[in-house]
């Protein structure tokens, strides 16, 4: 066996969630996140957005119940907005929770962008957006969780 023989032939120098975390859409996403989680009429208009959209089949209907816990936790984030900011720096104020609820609404704001990495009108164009909700929902699974629904009891 030479030495060449055991290398692989293909190498993949970054991995897709890599490549959709550094894609200009993402990149413009984050940008617009900073502004948008400190406004309440921003935030409703996103929310608006993203409950038009049609998450139920597939393949966002992989995550159809983290996009619903991310659009109740972003309207909350609005009404706390509005009625009591003190209480708002309260609950951001844990370490990295500003950074995700930032990363959430950048996640969820690349949802709506229709031409990204894979543009949504292609066919498969939203298994880039499925990856990134994904990983996002992982890294924001603290600030979610209360917001996602209890199972219906039998």
């Amino acid at each position: 066996m030479n030495e060449q023989s055991w290398k692989p032939l293909f190498r993949i120098p970054k991995s897709t969630i890599t490549k959709v975390l550094h894609s200009p859409a993402f990149i413009q996403s984050r940008e617009r996140a900073g502004s948008v989680v400190d406004d309440a009429a921003a935030l409703r208009a996103l929310v608006g957005v993203v409950e038009g959209l049609d998450y139920a089949n597939p393949p966002l209907s992989t995550i159809a119940d983290r996009v619903a816990a991310a659009v109740r936790f972003l309207a909350a984030r609005a009404d706390r907005l509005e009625t009591d900011t003190e209480a708002l720096a309260e609950a951001t104020a844990t370490p990295g929770s500003a950074a995700r609820e930032r990363l959430v609404v950048a996640a969820l704001d690349y949802l709506v962008t229709p031409v990204d990495l894979v543009p949504d009108f292609r066919p498969g164009g939203y298994v880039d957006d499925v990856l990134l909700l994904s990983w996002v929902f992982g890294a924001a699974a603290t600030e979610l969780e209360p917001y996602l629904e209890d199972p219906p009891e039998l």
